[in-house]
């Protein structure tokens, strides 16, 4: 009765071990080939990557980000320093009519004049 029950536990083992190679065998196989594209396709995008016709588009799309953030910074700056320029001021009114425009009233001073200190 022993060697019944060890001889059973002994089937289950090399049953389980046979199951269990089949299955790491079939998962191997289906991995590996998705791998190996996996593998062509990086070649593939490695090899285009290095292509001097896409090298020099690189580099010039690289130059006109840089050319435009450049020159975004600067007229920002431009508007920042330059009140006129700035859009979150309001504009001037528009005339339509000039002739009903009243002339601006102020004091006038001679800047030729002596200053009293």
């Amino acid at each position: 009765m022993v060697t019944k029950q060890k001889g059973l536990a002994v089937v289950k083992r090399v049953l389980l071990v046979g199951v269990g190679a089949a299955i790491g065998w079939y998962t191997h196989s289906k991995l590996s080939k998705g791998r190996d594209q996996a593998a062509l396709r990086a070649e593939e995008a490695f090899r285009t990557s290095l292509a001097p016709e896409n090298i020099g588009r690189t580099i010039g799309e690289g130059a006109a980000s840089i050319l435009v953030e450049s020159t975004r910074g600067f007229f920002t700056t431009v508007r920042e320093q330059i009140p006129a320029l700035n859009r979150a001021q309001p504009a001037p009114p528009v005339v339509e009519n000039i002739a009903e425009v009243q002339p601006l009233r102020g004091e006038v001073t001679d800047l030729t004049s002596e200053r009293a200190e």
